[in-house]
């Protein structure tokens, strides 16, 4: 693949300077000026509705609550409803914030579209205009593994079975759908074509639902491809090969550290490569679970010994540094004030990024199973964010 274009570092150039609407075409990108005044939200948007931000009047994730899943599929439910006093309070942190639930190869094809249903009714509690949210994290192979050997003929029935009867689970529900987490495993597969196919199908699929959001997973600011191959060119080359062009758009930092800054420059200039290959310019969610101090992965310590970085320590104080504790909380409106972003990213939020989204798991061992009560009151205690704002 040839580096790029001189008219695509141009289009990047310009996205950069953060366009007041989103552009369709390179030709469209045009500078503007600042983010516009308006009224910041006030009350958490898992309680009251929020308006999108002026410049993204489009935000499927606005105008809506988000709901909280309170039962048996979230690992954090359990623990938290048994805890008392101070535990109970801190825990609440988490469980009581709109989170999303991943669904992958552990759940078997045959139960898959009443789970989902379920999950979807629990999270409404009633109110069909309330927001669920999922990870679809079901490619086999994947990780690793999809390094090292192709999709076999009976596992790529299986997924399309799946991702069918996800879609019958979900029906009409207003949904917010994460596509295949650590995205990046894509670009090292011997099978790319065989995979990209059941992607794309896979995307096509969820978004044709009445009111489905696909954002596909594109890596994150310090995370494109393995190794030092780290160019924006490449994650944008992971949302091509997985159906850009049905998807509402792109998640970012599903299991990195990185914070919203560097998030949102990556997604800029992903956007910028899109639009210079004659797409349409997506919008895209950032992950804020777990970049309370925002780490570059080669950074990041673990939580043990020669451990694994998807198991960070955790922050013992809001002072402390290369470690892992709750970012901003789940929140349509990422250029409010509250937030801190700097300009451009703030202008740049505005108009592109639908949310700050809670698809990360560090209270997870590992970032999958199961729930470590201890690394939840220890982030519980060290964010530096309440539900409105900073600490």
């Amino acid at each position: 693949m040839s580096r790029p274009s001189v008219a695509r570092a141009l289009a990047v150039l310009l996205l950069l300077t953060a366009p007041a609407v989103a552009p369709t075409t390179a030709a469209a990108v045009v500078p503007s000026g600042s983010h516009r005044a308006e009224p910041a939200a006030t009350v958490p948007v898992w309680l009251a509705p929020a308006e999108p931000h002026a410049e993204n009047p489009t935000n499927p994730l606005a105008h809506r609550l988000w709901g909280v899943y309170r039962g048996p599929q979230d690992q954090v439910w359990r623990p938290y409803t048994r805890a008392k006093g101070a535990k109970r309070s801190a825990l609440a942190t988490i469980a009581e914030r709109p989170r999303t639930k991943w669904y992958g190869k552990y759940l078997p094809d045959a139960r898959v579209r009443a789970t989902v249903s379920d999950y979807v009714a629990n999270s409404q509690a009633g109110n069909p205009e309330t927001l669920s949210q999922m990870a679809v994290f079901r490619m086999v192979p994947w990780e690793g593994e999809a390094c090292k050997r192709p999709t076999t003929p009976a596992e790529a029935a299986s997924y399309r079975t799946y991702i069918q009867e996800l879609a019958a689970g979900i029906g009409d529900a207003h949904t917010l759908v994460v596509m295949q987490p650590d995205g990046p495993f894509l670009l090292c597969a011997p099978d790319r074509a065989v995979k990209s196919e059941l992607l794309t199908w896979a995307t096509q699929t969820l978004s044709a639902l009445p009111h489905t959001s696909v954002y596909i997973d594109a890596g994150a600011a310090d995370w494109c491809e393995g190794g030092t191959a780290q160019e924006s060119w490449r994650c944008a080359e992971i949302l091509k090969l997985s159906g850009i062009q049905y998807a509402r758009g792109f998640a970012l930092d599903s299991t990195h550290y990185t914070g919203p800054v560097e998030n949102i420059d990556r997604g800029m200039e992903i956007i910028a490569e899109l639009v210079a290959d004659g797409y349409a310019a997506p919008h895209f969610i950032i992950d804020t679970a777990k970049s309370g101090r925002p780490t570059m992965w080669r950074d990041m310590i673990s939580a043990t010994p020669r451990g694994l970085r998807n198991n960070a320590r955790t922050c013992a104080t809001r002072a402390m540094t290369r470690c892992v504790t709750l970012g901003i909380p789940p929140t349509p409106r990422p250029a409010d004030p509250q937030w801190g972003l700097p300009e451009p990213q703030r202008q740049q939020a505005a108009a592109y990024v639908d949310g700050f989204v809670w698809f990360g798991r560090p209270w997870l061992y590992n970032q999958a199973d199961p729930f470590v009560k201890k690394r939840a009151l220890s982030m519980a205690a060290s964010t530096p964010w309440t539900d409105t704002g900073p600490r």
